[in-house]
C-alpha cells in the first residue's frame, strides 16, 4: 500500500508547485530594460450564440402578383431578324423603293436601245364601184373593168425597227443607276435605325421588367413593416404614429407599383410596334442584353462616320443632281431616229409588188421651246446646292452623333459606379435604422424613410445598368453599316 501513496503524493506536489508558479510575481525588469508585458488572461471557452431567425411576416396583396407575360415573346436575335424583314414596314418600304428605283432604271435603258414593232391592218370598203381603164400590158392595149376597192377586204402587215440617237437619253441611264444605288444605301440605313429602334425597345422592356419586380419587392417590404408596426401597437410597445407612417408609405408603394406595371405594358407594345406588330412583345426572362449587343455586333460592321449609309447615301444624291444639270443642258443638243419599215399586203403596193421595205432617217434640232430648258437647268442647279447642303448637315449629325454616343457610354459608366455606390450606402443606412428603431433611438419616420431611400437606390441602379448597354448599342450603331 505504499507504492499508492508515494504516486499520490508525488502528483500533489506537482499541482502545488504548478500554482505556486503561476501566482509568483513578474520578475523585477533589470535597470535600463523596459518592463514586460503582462500575459492576458486566457478567456474561458464559451459555445458560439446562434442568432435567433426572426419569424416571418406573411402579407397578401393583389399588386404582389406579377404582371402576365406577353402572348408573343421574342426567342432570339434570329427570330427577331425574321420579324424585322418580313413586318416592319419602314423596312418594306425602302425595299420596294429599290424595286421601283430598278423600274425605272431599266424603263430608261429600254429608251436608248432599238424598238420592233409590228402592226397589221385589215380593211373593208363598204361602198363599192366599178370602173373601165386600159390595160397598156398587152399589145394591143384593150378596156378591162375593174372594182374598187380591189380586193376587198384588204390585209396588210408593217415590220418597223427603229434606233434612237439621243446623248440625253443615254446620260439618263447612268443617272437612273445612281438612284438605284442611293435606294440601296437607304435600305442600309434603314435597316441601322430599325435595329437601333428595337435594340432600343428590347432594352426598355427589360428594364421595365426589372422596375416592376423592384417595385413589387419594395411594396411586399413596405407591408411587412405594417404588419410589424401593427403587431407592435397591439402589443402596447409602438403607437399609433409609427402604423400611420407605415400605411403611408404601403400606399406610396402600391402607387409605384402600378405605375411600373403600366410602364412594362407600354414597352411591350413600343417593342410590338417597333417589330412591325400590332400585338404587345416580351422578352423571355433569360434574355441575355450582353447576347443582343454581340448579335448587333456580328450584324453591323464598324466605321467611321464619313462611310455611314446615310452619309454615303445623301452624297450620292448629290451627284444625280449634279447630273441633273448635265442632263438639262443635253437638252440643247440635236437627237436622230433610224427606222426601218418592212410591209406586206394583198394589195399593189409598189407598181405590181404586194411588198415594201423602206429605211428612214430623221434629225431633229432644238432651236427654240419658249424657256424650257433654260428653266430646267436652273431647276437643277438648285437642288445641287439643295444636296450639298443635305450632305453637309448629314456629314456633321453622323460625326457628333458618334462623338456624342461614346461619351454616354463613359456617363453611363460612372453613374452606374455612383448608383452602386449610392444604393450601398442607402442599404447599409436601412439596416442601422432598422436596429436605431429596435432599440427605441430612433423613430418611425426615420425607418421608413431609410426604406424609400433604398427602393430608390435599388432603382436607381437597375436603370443605370441598363442605360450602360444602351449605351453600348448606340455607339456601336453611330458608327456601323447594317445589312441582315
Amino acid at each position: 500500500m505504499r507504492k499508492p501513496s508515494v504516486v499520490s503524493a508525488l502528483v500533489l506536489a506537482s499541482l502545488l508547485c504548478a500554482s505556486a508558479h503561476a501566482q509568483q510575481p513578474p520578475a523585477k525588469p533589470k535597470p535600463g530594460q523596459p518592463p514586460a508585458p503582462a500575459t492576458p488572461p486566457t478567456p474561458a471557452y464559451q459555445p458560439p450564440i446562434t442568432p435567433a431567425t426572426p419569424p416571418k411576416i406573411e402579407v397578401s396583396d393583389p399588386l404582389l402578383t406579377p404582371v402576365p407575360a406577353a402572348r408573343r415573346t421574342l426567342v432570339g436575335w434570329r427570330d427577331t431578324v425574321s420579324i424585322i424583314n418580313s413586318r416592319n414596314t419602314d423596312l418594306q418600304i425602302a425595299v420596294q423603293e429599290v424595286v421601283r428605283s430598278r423600274g425605272l432604271a431599266r424603263q430608261a435603258l429600254g429608251r436608248v436601245l432599238p424598238t420592233l414593232d409590228a402592226q397589221g391592218t385589215a380593211q373593208y370598203g363598204l361602198v363599192k364601184d366599178t370602173f373601165q381603164t386600159l390595160d397598156t400590158t398587152v399589145t394591143p392595149p384593150r378596156v378591162v373593168e375593174r372594182r374598187f376597192p380591189d380586193p376587198n377586204p384588204s390585209l396588210g402587215a408593217d415590220l418597223t425597227l427603229a434606233v434612237p440617237l439621243s446623248p440625253r437619253l443615254w446620260h439618263g441611264v447612268g443617272t437612273a443607276r445612281h438612284t438605284v444605288t442611293t435606294s440601296m444605301l437607304r435600305v442600309e440605313d434603314q435597316r441601322r435605325l430599325v435595329l437601333a429602334t428595337v435594340a432600343d425597345n428590347i432594352v426598355s422592356v427589360v428594364t421595365a421588367e426589372r422596375v416592376s419586380e423592384i417595385r413589387r419587392v419594395g411594396l411586399r417590404s413596405s407591408l411587412e413593416r405594417y404588419e410589424l408596426m401593427s403587431r407592435r401597437l397591439r402589443l402596447e410597445s409602438g403607437t399609433k404614429l409609427d402604423v400611420v407612417r407605415a400605411e403611408q408609405d404601403v400606399t406610396l408603394a402600391r402607387n409605384e407599383v402600378v405605375t411600373a406595371n403600366e410602364s412594362l405594358l407600354t414597352a411591350r407594345e413600343a417593342l410590338g410596334l417597333a417589330l412591325g406588330m400590332q400585338e404587345p412583345y416580351g422578352v423571355p426572362q433569360n434574355f441575355s442584353l450582353a447576347e443582343l449587343e454581340q448579335s448587333a455586333r456580328n450584324a453591323c460592321t464598324v466605321g467611321s462616320p464619313d462611310n455611314r449609309s446615310d452619309v454615303l447615301a445623301a452624297r450620292s444624291e448629290l451627284d444625280i443632281a449634279e447630273r441633273g444639270v448635265r442632263d438639262a443642258q443635253l437638252g440643247y443638243s440635236p437627237t436622230a431616229q433610224l427606222s426601218s419599215t418592212a410591209s406586206i399586203a394583198n394589195r399593189e403596193l409598189v407598181g405590181n409588188k404586194q411588198y415594201d421595205w423602206n429605211i428612214r432617217a430623221v434629225l431633229n434640232i432644238p432651236i427654240f421651246d419658249g424657256g424650257v430648258r433654260y428653266g430646267e437647268t436652273r431647276t437643277a442647279r438648285a437642288s445641287v446646292e439643295q444636296s450639298k447642303s443635305r450632305l453637309d448637315v448629314t456629314k456633321r449629325g453622323a460625326n457628333v452623333e458618334a462623338s456624342q454616343s461614346a461619351r454616354k457610354v463613359e456617363v453611363a459608366e460612372q453613374a452606374r459606379v455612383l448608383s452602386e455606390r449610392s444604393r450601398d450606402l442607402a442599404k447599409e443606412t436601412a439596416r442601422l435604422s432598422q436596429v436605431a428603431f429596435d432599440a427605441g433611438s430612433s423613430t418611425s419616420f426615420e425607418l421608413v424613410e431609410s426604406a424609400q431611400q433604398l427602393r430608390e437606390a435599388e432603382l436607381n441602379l437597375a436603370l443605370r445598368e441598363f442605360e450602360v448597354v444602351r449605351a453600348k448599342i448606340t455607339a456601336l450603331l453611330a458608327r456601323s453599316n447594317c445589312a441582315f
